[in-house]
């Protein structure tokens, strides 16, 4: 039976905007080291890496892997904002990833003091998602911008894009 195979992809930005000088253009991302982000999958079989830069997971052929970012912040303060999980080496196991929004109801805070009973409000959820198409190990990038506060106005501003690579594997 096909699942759906959800990537959450955390960035240190702390960490990211201490590199200098990084690319303004989205088609040549700026490398980053693999302990810069994190990424957790469920719905799947983690073959290593869970909770590094290093994910390494299977899929089967018709599943969907849905991937969202955010940064430590929950995109408060510094905000990440995947762009892109191009194949760069391996095998072709994937449809070309795009954007999928959904708004379902989430729980929130009751208030600041008081936190329970949940209150349910209606969320929009975006999620950048592809197919598994099939069998192979595929390895791709990561592409994301990050955005940092501007100190007069508070509104986002691109700091600069960033990319690293991890690998997905399906079996059958």
């Amino acid at each position: 039976m096909s699942k759906t195979i959800n990537i959450l992809i955390t960035i240190d930005t702390d960490r990211v905007r201490t590199i200098p000088n990084p690319s303004k253009d989205p088609a040549k991302p700026t490398g980053v080291a693999h302990n810069l982000g994190y990424m957790v999958a469920t719905g799947t079989t983690v073959n290593s890496g869970q909770g590094t830069g290093d994910l390494d997971i299977n899929a089967l052929v018709g599943d969907t892997v849905r991937a969202f970012a955010t940064s430590g912040s929950d995109n408060f303060e510094d905000a990440v904002l995947l762009y892109g999980m191009p194949k760069f080496a391996g095998d072709s196991v994937m449809s070309p990833y795009f954007y999928i929004n959904f708004t379902k109801s989430t729980v929130v805070p009751q208030s600041t003091s008081t936190p329970l009973p949940a209150r349910i409000v209606d969320e929009t959820f975006w999620f950048f998602q592809a197919n598994v198409i099939a069998k192979g190990t595929e390895q791709y990038m990561v592409q994301f911008g990050l955005y940092t506060r501007d100190v007069t106005t508070g509104q986002p501003v691109l700091y600069g894009y960033f990319a690293w690579d991890p690998t997905i594997r399906v079996q059958g």
